[in-house]
């Protein structure tokens, strides 16, 4: 028996649903199934039960979601919660745990679960900024040749999309080229 939830993205401030399933071959009675998440990054905005439930309560806690009930079927959603996104840059990955599964003959049952994340992605691109931090520097420059020389590491710091400086839809030394004239106020 697995509950799972697919990881999701958006940008602050949107709105995204995570859907908590459940699949299982055992003919699951009843169970208490909860989604805790950190409202200092994601704020809870509402929740329903799933084309699974047959019957239970389904309720926020301000740092969980909770679901006690029955099921109709043994395959599908359990519930799905909608949040909305608080955090400026990162991810925050979400805990899926059951406490109790239940069978027809009241046999328990332990389970799998998958953990989803909620990732913020970048609304804008700062065209330059190679390393992320907010402005253009030589220092972006520097580290897009050596992206382009390979050296060890450099793949891991830059930000491929905003060192396209020259939008060519590649990363090249003609990148550090149009990020050194930025510097320089030429382009």
């Amino acid at each position: 028996m697995t509950y799972s939830a697919a990881s999701v993205s958006g940008k602050k401030g949107d709105t995204v649903t995570v859907e908590v399933k459940i699949s299982s071959s055992s003919k699951i009675w009843g169970a208490n199934v909860m989604l805790a998440y950190d409202s200092s990054k994601l704020e809870f905005v509402s929740c329903e039960k799933g084309s699974s439930v047959s019957a239970g309560s389904l309720y926020n806690t301000g740092s969980s979601v909770n679901f006690s009930g029955t099921f109709a079927n043994t395959s599908g959603t359990v519930f799905k919660v909608k949040f909305k996104i608080l955090m400026d840059s990162g991810s925050t990955t979400l805990t899926l745990t059951s406490t109790e599964n239940i069978d027809y003959d009241g046999a328990k049952y332990s389970c799998a679960t998958t953990n989803p994340t909620v990732t913020v992605t970048s609304s804008s691109v700062l065209l330059g900024d190679a390393d992320g931090n907010g402005t253009i520097s030589a220092a972006d420059a520097r580290l897009i040749l050596q992206y382009v020389a390979k050296i060890d590491g450099a793949d891991k710091k830059i930000d491929l999309a905003a060192a396209d400086a020259n939008k060519s839809g590649d990363v090249s030394a003609a990148d550090a080229r149009t990020v050194l004239k930025m510097v320089a106020g030429l382009q």
